[in-house]
């Protein structure tokens, strides 16, 4: 019996020690993966808006006034001014759009199998996104104007028993100022895409070797379109002014009357339009990672490790600007006129002054077509190992860089030119008339000067661009 129990206690420990070896020889693996995926828009839209104010004033006043003195002299006074004004602004705006919109997804797995002292271990995730914001805006318009007039008359007249005296004065003022700015439409379409890429390896064996290894890759690219619609731009002043004096005298012996007119105008204006954009910048990131790891601690501490990378970066923006135009215009007069007459028994004596003084400068200039497509891109690239064996080290490393550019342009044809214009001129004429008849007397003179600048350039193109490339290698070695 004691025999039976010993041997049957025997194999029961056996049949205990081989389930549980059997058991840890026994691979266990795991294994997770998940996924998440999310997006977001929210276009808006805006009709056009309009805005707008104006103004008006008015005002007038009359005045009058009668004296008579203890002779019987009678003096009386009339009086009128009158002003205006007016203003207005108004803003239009076209249709606006926005339509963002954002997705991102990502992914991850992970696995691990065990079998005794032996396992590994492997990793990745990948993770990408993309946005874009695209935007329409409808043109702008402002207006704008502003006019104001004024007029002032007055009188006086005396009456003696020798006669009457009667002066008169009048003066009148008026403005006009305008402008007008147009804003073309404008639309840009920002775009931009992640890409996130990474994987990981580890493994160990029985025999204490040990391997890591890991490697990410990330590219990101964006984009922004742009296109404009151009400026339009003009401005308009005017102003002028006038003035009346004239006196009568009136006696026994006959009458005098003199009268004078001044007058002057001035008027400016200037215009702007094109500057029409289209410009599509561009640019682009990759860059890509490495590294491996190996541990043997079964044979004197061997090891061995190693590393890269690689960037590269590339960005461009063909772009075309539209020539601008711009004219102008600046002009100013001015008049004189005097006028005197006598008569009396013996007869009339006429004379009459006219002058006058005129300037005026234009301009117009162009620019023609600006067109270009500048680029650059860099390139680095960086590579490191490195073994030890007992004694025996070993190293390398290597780098590289490498860096271009180059803007290829071309300007359109384009040129100034103005006109500056100066004249003068007086008139002069005289007429007496008596018993012996009638004898006149005239003279006109005239100046003028004009002076034209102006300088033309027939289009200018180039192509700048260069090269840089640097290289660097590094060993060393220990035995």
């Amino acid at each position: 019996m004691q025999r039976s129990l010993g041997v049957a206690g025997l194999a029961g420990g056996l049949w205990l020690a081989g389930s549980i070896a059997a058991y840890a020889d026994d691979p266990a693996s795991h294994e997770q993966d998940s996924s998440t995926e999310s997006s977001v828009a929210a276009p808006i839209e805006l009709g056009g808006l309009s805005l707008g104010v104006e103004t008006e004033d008015r005002s007038s006043v009359e005045q009058s006034s009668s004296y008579t003195d203890s002779d019987g002299n009678t003096t009386e006074t009339e009086s009128v001014a009158e002003s205006s004004s007016q203003s207005d602004l108004g803003i239009d705006v076209g249709e606006i759009s926005i339509d963002p919109a954002a997705m991102l997804a990502t992914e991850s797995s992970t696995s691990s199998v065990e079998a005794g002292d032996s396992g590994s271990t492997e990793g990745s995730q990948l993770t990408s996104g993309e946005v874009e914001a695209p935007v329409s805006l409808g043109g702008v318009t402002v207006t704008g104007s502003q006019q104001s007039a004024s007029t002032t008359e007055e009188s006086t007249t005396t009456t003696t028993d020798e006669g009457s005296a009667s002066t008169s004065e009048s003066t009148s003022e008026s403005s006009a100022t305008g402008g007008a700015l147009e804003i073309g439409q404008l639309d840009i379409d920002p775009a931009a895409a992640l890409s996130d890429d990474r994987e990981s390896e580890t493994t160990s064996t029985e025999g204490g070797v040990n391997d890591a290894e890991s490697s990410s890759e990330t590219s990101l690219e964006a984009s922004s379109p742009i296109t404009f619609e151009g400026i339009a731009a003009t401005a308009t002043d005017e102003r002028s002014s006038e003035r009346e004096i004239g006196s009568t005298v009136t006696d026994s012996e006959g009458t005098a009357t003199t009268s004078e007119t001044v007058s002057q105008a001035s008027s400016n204006a200037v215009g702007v339009e094109g500057l029409d954009l289209a410009v599509d910048p561009m640019a682009s990131v990759w860059n890509s990672t490495g590294s491996a790891a190996t541990q043997a601690r079964g044979i004197e501490g061997a090891e061995s490790s190693a590393s890269e990378s690689d960037t590269a970066i590339w960005a461009g923006a063909p772009f075309h600007l539209g020539g601008i135009t711009a004219a102008g215009e600046s002009a100013q007069a001015e008049a004189r006129q005097a006028t005197s007459t006598v008569s009396d028994d013996e007869g009339t004596v006429t004379s009459t002054e006219q002058s006058w003084d005129a300037t005026r400068t234009s301009f117009i200039g162009q620019t023609g077509d600006i067109a270009g497509e500048p680029w650059v891109w860099l390139t680095d690239t960086r590579s490191d190992a490195s073994a030890s064996a007992g004694d025996s080290e070993g190293s390398d490393s290597n780098t590289a860089q490498m860096v271009g550019y180059a803007f290829p342009f071309a300007i359109g044809d384009s040129g100034f030119a103005s006109e500056i214009v100066d004249a003068s001129g007086t008139n002069t004429a005289d007429a007496i008339t008596d018993e012996n008849g009638t004898r006149t007397n005239e003279r006109t003179t005239e100046n003028q000067s004009v002076t034209r600048p102006g300088f033309v350039l027939d289009g200018a193109a180039g192509d700048p661009h260069g090269l840089l490339d640097t290289e660097n290698a590094q060993r060393n070695r220990l035995v």
